[in-house]
């Protein structure tokens, strides 16, 4: 299955032949958002840079476990929304997406998010891509959503989600569904409390390899795709392939000392721990 993946202002800038560095690259492109006092392209900056050093890292998120996660009712504080590492990229079916919806006569989906703190942890920023460009000189810069999360003690993820900005159609760009946006914030959230279960999220490892890691388990490769250059996990792969797993029940439930912790895990599914899923060796995506 072929998954869209987020396009950064590097990646764009390559197009146009700027080639450098990532930190040569940010560096000047900080200095020119400063000057132009234009925020939110600051924070954008932040959350692609992040992602950079964290080595470009993504999810794989199959067609059927996004509704499962969608329609989850999370009626809990939105503090608890962490992020597993410091920015990772929601890569969304190019088939049988769920996240799609109809734009002037167009069948358009919702491609990507790039997730990423902001605001010292206050907030999670949302960079969604959702297929619109614009022409900026040779290449077509995409222009995408930007949502501010925020962690608000005392404030549920739920109300949040009810109080999200709205963005109303200008200068002819796509205008997403307002309950669209929510199932695609909400799905970013269960994604930052699934559990680790290797039935549900595995790393993504080369396609000609995936046979034999699926027998054996075998990390090595999992070290060979990184080197290769593909630092990810799959996320509902075997709801789809393995018969047991075809229809779960996933569902919210309080883990941890005092049941403090929220998590969330597929009906029959085991507990493991967070930690796996938070390693990522060396290796890049891009």
């Amino acid at each position: 299955m072929d998954f869209h993946t987020y396009t950064s202002s590097r990646d764009t800038a390559k197009k146009a032949g700027r080639v450098e560095d990532p930190d040569a690259f940010y560096r000047a492109a900080f200095n020119d958002a400063r000057r132009r006092q234009d925020g939110m392209f600051t924070s954008q900056l932040v959350v692609e840079q992040a992602w950079e050093h964290a080595r470009r890292p993504y999810y794989n998120v199959s067609p059927s476990i996004i509704p499962m996660l969608t329609r989850l009712n999370l009626d809990l504080d939105s503090t608890l929304i962490r992020l597993p590492l410091p920015a990772i990229c929601v890569r969304l079916p190019c088939q049988q997406n769920p996240l799609a919806f109809d734009w002037q006569g167009q069948p358009t989906q919702i491609r990507s998010v790039l997730m990423g703190e902001a605001r010292e942890g206050q907030s999670i920023v949302l960079l969604i891509d959702q297929g619109d460009t614009k022409r900026v000189g040779t290449v077509d810069v995409p222009v995408g959503m930007y949502i501010s999360f925020l962690r608000q003690p005392g404030q549920t993820v739920e109300q949040s989600l009810a109080s999200l900005p709205r963005f109303p159609n200008t200068n002819g760009y796509i205008d997403m569904p307002e309950s669209l946006l929510a199932d695609c914030v909400r799905l970013c959230c269960c994604l930052c409390l699934l559990e680790n279960d290797p039935a549900i999220i595995s790393p993504d490892v080369l396609s000609k390899d995936q046979e034999k890691f699926d027998e054996t388990g075998d990390q090595k490769f999992v070290e060979k795709a990184h080197r290769r250059g593909k630092v990810g996990w799959n996320v509902g792969r075997h709801i789809e392939v393995v018969p047991h797993y075809r229809r779960p029940h996933m569902a919210l439930v309080w883990t941890g000392h005092g049941r403090a912790v929220p998590k969330i895990v597929p009906r029959r599914g085991s507990v493991v721990h967070r930690e796996l899923v938070e390693k990522v060796p060396s290796g890049f995506g891009g």
